[in-house]
């Protein structure tokens, strides 16, 4: 079907047993603290306008969506990261508890013969009573379209401290067909007990196509001061009329037009440094 989106397939592990509790979820707002945060000083600063406590130039009424924006559930990288990720959960129920100054146990509290969580040679020395990172099989498999790969990362601006943080990668899910795992390192400070439940979000996974890049820095001073001009445009227009910063950052509409004119000259430039033919 032309215009079909591309489909990312995620396949569950025997070993997750009944998966109606540990299903993959598309990537959402719940997830993202950085959004509560924000939400909740709006609700301050409207509280202190409505209180004589705090004036403001910047309008924050009820109807602030369609007019001016301003909390993080607007923000184009927010709304690009649910587009493109999905949130794995925690397999398995565990308890990970500290039993000496680098040591930690790791005891599984669920029922089921896998473990899901295990030392590594690789991450730990567990001979030496040095045991600071964990591997955990994340139970699914995820199977893209030919030419994509997965980045398996942190749940991105989550807050709360659990103690784990995940060595974050990319995977060629369009050929490595076996169940993602990961390492997770026992971060400095962490709590004693570190509690893990199933069900709860775990790490996220972004989808993208695998495209070669070049950087180039553009240094013509015509174009930095074009550049630089589009921003102070985008800037005012943003703060003098409703509605623009969706225009620009979040709806889809006519790319810049900065793109092909940086482009046309660094063409330019590299055909000219070509050596001539004999």
């Amino acid at each position: 079907m032309s215009g079909h989106p591309q489909m990312v397939f995620v396949v569950p592990s025997p070993t997750l047993g009944r998966v109606e509790d540990v299903f993959p979820e598309r990537l959402t707002q719940d997830t993202n603290d950085w959004i509560a945060h924000t939400r909740e000083i709006l609700k301050k600063k409207r509280k202190a306008v409505v209180a004589g406590q705090w004036k403001t130039t910047t309008y924050i009424g009820e109807e602030h969506e369609k007019i001016k924006p301003i909390t993080a559930d607007h923000c184009p990288a927010m709304q690009d990261l649910e587009s493109i990720g999905f949130v794995l959960k925690w397999p398995a129920t565990a308890l990970i508890r500290k039993v000496a100054p680098k040591g930690w146990q790791v005891k599984p509290s669920t029922a089921g013969n896998f473990n899901f969580y295990r030392y590594s040679p690789l991450t730990s020395f567990a001979e030496a009573g040095e045991a600071e990172a964990i591997v955990v099989e994340t139970g699914w498999t995820v199977v893209t379209p030919p030419g994509w790969s997965v980045l398996f990362k942190n749940v991105p601006n989550a807050f709360a401290a659990t103690g784990l943080s995940f060595a974050e990668g990319i995977v060629r899910s369009d050929q490595a067909t076996i169940p993602l795992v990961s390492h997770a390192m026992i971060t400095e400070g962490a709590p004693a007990e570190i509690r893990v439940k199933r069900g709860e979000p775990m790490a996220v996974v972004l989808a993208f196509k695998r495209e070669p890049v070049e950087l180039a820095v553009v240094t013509d001073p015509a174009l930095v001061a074009e550049t630089a001009k589009a921003a102070e445009v985008v800037a005012a227009s943003f703060q003098a009329a409703g509605g623009v910063y969706r225009k620009l950052f979040a709806d889809d509409g006519p790319p810049s037009a900065l793109y092909p004119k940086m482009l046309d000259a660094w063409k330019a430039e590299h055909a000219s440094k070509k050596p001539s033919s004999p």
